[in-house]
């Protein structure tokens, strides 16, 4: 039966247009199906190219990793081996120009230290004319410099290079040679009008090419090598000291006697396609089969050091790509069904943790900030992890909001701003450091009771804590009615010598605003001394895991508290007294009125300590 609209029936004129006809959805319904249905779409696209994807992937990061290797070996080659070239050319312009003689042994030996100490690479540096009568240094192992000495075994390898020598212009990378470490040698005629008087050679040592490939080696997790031709190690994890083989006869080691195994197959390895962009930066890869293992080797030849080509290279061990592919595949079907099964977990879960989570990071931030007095409790939560996180966070807010007092809050937040906080290491720095005392404290404080007294030094720090905050100090400790502050750490502060002075003089007008006050209600004045002193200091943490404390250590401290003590013997009769150091003075600009108040013996300073005034 068919039922005929009223025609009195209109349709709602303010409703809105375009109404959904379904929800409005929560959160939870509205991401599951929004994850369900992006995620899938992406997983039907994936699965279509994974594998051309993972292939290309693979391929892409063995290139540039193939490439990385051997530019990272030859910059490091060229670092180290060529400052030897400006050296060596250096020495010969002041030869050949006069400036020195071949004969001068005490200049010349002067100018060979020098160049010595100027390129740390190098082993030894020296002359010779053409009597092959020889000036030359060399390096000792803790760094200095002496005479270096030739033995009669020398001789025939230095009437050798100097033939080599006859029809050479600049400078000349020689064959290895070997003097109780195997030696690269850089030779350098000298000529004068065409005609050569002499000779000059640098030796660099090996050991030190080993040290740079186990660096390059560590950085991508490979093993590193420096090939001499096709048949010798130059350089290895191995060679790191002398190796038992190398001898004057035979300066390096042979590529079987090294002891890496992989290695002494690398002439054996099959050319592996997909690596042409590494082959178009002259880089050659080739992999090999070894004992069930796949190998990588890269390698590139260079020919700047000596007529004896280098193989700069690095190997290591690869998965193979097909099982990879298998893997992959596998992780997808895995992926998916864990996917479906993450959807499904998401409409039920969303609801009950983005509401805490939420909570959780705002309150979070606030502690990060340090600004307590802004963060709530979290109330508990249904999930038993939420809820641990919420009595954990609670327990951790009352034991912060307890600890916050006894901890400067400037020095944490400038800590966590310079990312120092999680491990702030000790290291010596320039710092001013301010000591304060009340004088006569003892007396005043004598008849009082405890609690009074606690009251009377609580005010009394406050005020001068302020200044010394204001003016970007650190407040390190209190000790009894003293008070000990520095500047210049744990940010730099070239002004912390002025930043301290002026602290000094508002706590010194502070003081005295302080003391109207307690004179106006009956309260006898206070009198303080100030001392200020600037120098070197061990900052960081010091202390036991269980009491660490972010402090300064140093005889700049000892001095500074007994600068401090001078007070008495400079008394004016002035409130405050503030006696500075003659170092912090020499750093302070004519802003600063000061007058000299005299040289004083510091007790354990041999030397006596200039003392000036700061005039209030």
């Amino acid at each position: 039966m068919t039922t005929q609209a009223d025609p009195h029936d209109h349709p709602d004129t303010d409703a809105p247009p375009f109404a959904p006809r379904f929800g409005p959805f929560s959160f939870a319904v509205t991401l599951g199906i929004s994850i369900g249905v992006l995620v899938l779409l992406a997983v039907a696209t994936v699965l279509g190219v994974q594998f051309w994807v993972s292939r290309t992937t693979t391929f892409k990061y063995l290139n540039d990793k193939a490439e990385a290797i051997v530019h990272q070996i030859e910059s490091d080659i060229r670092h180290h081996l060529d400052p030897a070239v400006d050296q060596i050319e250096f020495i010969a312009r002041q030869i050949e120009s006069g400036a020195y003689d071949l004969d001068d042994t005490a200049r010349l030996t002067d100018l060979l230290t020098g160049s010595l100490a100027a390129a740390p690479q190098i082993g030894a540096i020296a002359s010779w004319n053409m009597d092959l009568q020889q000036v030359g240094v060399r390096r000792d192992p803790d760094g200095g410099t002496r005479p270096l000495v030739l033995g009669p075994d020398d001789q025939p390898t230095v009437q050798k290079g100097a033939r080599e020598l006859a029809d050479v212009e600049g400078p000349f990378w020689g064959e290895l040679i070997f003097s109780e470490v195997t030696l690269i040698n850089l030779r350098r005629p000298l000529r004068r009008n065409g005609k050569m008087f002499g000779f000059l050679v640098a030796v660099i040592t090996v050991p030190g090419l080993s040290e740079l490939v186990i660096d390059t080696g560590d950085r991508f997790d490979a093993t590193a090598f420096i090939l001499y031709g096709r048949d010798h190690v130059l350089a290895h994890p191995f060679l790191v000291d002398v190796h038992a083989d190398q001898s004057r006869e035979n300066p390096v080691v042979p590529l079987n006697g090294v002891g890496d195994f992989i290695l002494s197959n690398l002439w054996n390895g099959a050319t592996v396609p997909g690596f042409e962009q590494a082959v178009a930066q002259r880089v050659n890869v080739v992999e090999n089969r070894i004992a069930d293992q796949t190998y990588i080797f890269i390698y590139k030849w260079i020919g700047d050091y000596g007529a004896v080509p280098w193989v700069l290279g690095a190997w290591f061990p690869v998965t193979d790509l097909n099982e990879e592919l298998e893997r992959l595949w596998i992780s997808g079907l895995i992926g998916i069904a864990v996917l479906l099964i993450a959807i499904a977990s998401a409409v039920v879960l969303a609801r009950l943790i983005a509401k805490p989570v939420r909570r959780v990071a705002a309150n979070a931030t606030m502690v990060g900030e340090l600004d307590l007095s802004r963060v709530n409790r979290l109330p508990p939560s249904s999930i038993r992890e939420l809820n641990d996180q919420a009595r954990a966070f609670n327990t951790m807010l009352g034991g912060l909001r307890a600890f916050e007092t006894y901890v400067p809050r400037s020095l944490v937040t400038r800590l966590i701003g310079k990312s120092l906080n999680r491990d702030v290491i000790s290291e010596e720095r320039e710092v001013t450091v301010m000591f304060t005392d009340i004088e006569t404290f003892t007396t005043m404080s004598e008849h009082r009771p405890a609690g009074e007294v606690a009251t009377f030094l609580n005010g009394h720090f406050a005020l001068l804590g302020t200044c010394v905050e204001a003016e970007g100090g650190t407040v390190d400790k209190f000790i009894g009615d003293a008070l000990m502050a520095f500047w210049g750490a744990p940010d730099a502060q070239p002004d912390a010598a002025a930043r301290a002075c002026r602290a000094a003089l508002a706590i010194a007008r502070a003081v005295d605003a302080d003391n109207a006050k307690r004179q106006a209600a009956g309260k006898p004045p206070i009198r303080l001394r100030i001392g200020i002193h600037s120098g070197p200091v061990v900052v960081g943490n010091v202390g036991w895991p269980g009491r660490i404390n972010y402090t300064i250590v140093g005889d700049t401290v000892n001095t500074c508290q007994r600068l401090e003590s001078m007070g008495k013997q400079a008394d004016q009769g002035a409130a405050v007294t503030i006696l500075i150091s003659g170092t912090t003075a020499r750093l302070l600009n004519n802003d600063f009125a000061m007058e000299p108040a005299g040289t004083f013996q510091v007790k354990g300073k041999a030397e006596e300590v200039e003392v000036f005034r700061l005039v209030v």
